[in-house]
């Protein structure tokens, strides 16, 4: 790629009809007015990272039983190694990034049979920081 020089550089913009496909034709001339583009927060494209909230086990259990998953996460924890089913008897928190959560995860399906997703989990962690005692 060419580096612009001189106060009268332009710059060839096109949009791609087809993600992924480069354009061939329907360039336009646009002054090139900076070199910084990547530096705009606003164009910041880093995935999202996981929130970090935290409830108690008491919190977290409500929500699965509201939701209707606890026997199932309960099932899915019993089957799984002893270290794994001591974190989850012995807990007395559960935080949204926590490596073991995120990988049971997948294997977590809604009564009706379709998957949690990421917002899911996102949902029932925000479902359990609304349940006082």
């Amino acid at each position: 790629m060419a580096r612009a020089q001189g106060s009268r550089a332009q710059m060839a913009l096109a949009f791609e009809t087809t993600d992924g496909t480069p354009p061939v034709s329907g360039f336009t001339k646009m002054p090139f007015a900076s070199t910084t583009l990547g530096a705009d927060p606003a164009l910041d494209v880093s995935p999202p990272s996981v929130q970090e909230v935290e409830v108690t086990r008491l919190q977290a259990k409500a929500a699965l039983l509201r939701m209707g998953l606890l026997d199932q996460v309960e099932a899915l924890v019993g089957n799984l190694d002893q270290m794994t089913r001591l974190a989850w008897a012995e807990a007395t928190t559960f935080r949204r990034d926590s490596p073991l959560l995120n990988a049971l995860g997948p294997y977590l399906v809604w009564p009706d049979g379709t998957a949690l997703s990421e917002a899911d989990l996102d949902a029932l962690f925000a479902l359990a920081e609304t349940i006082e005692v």
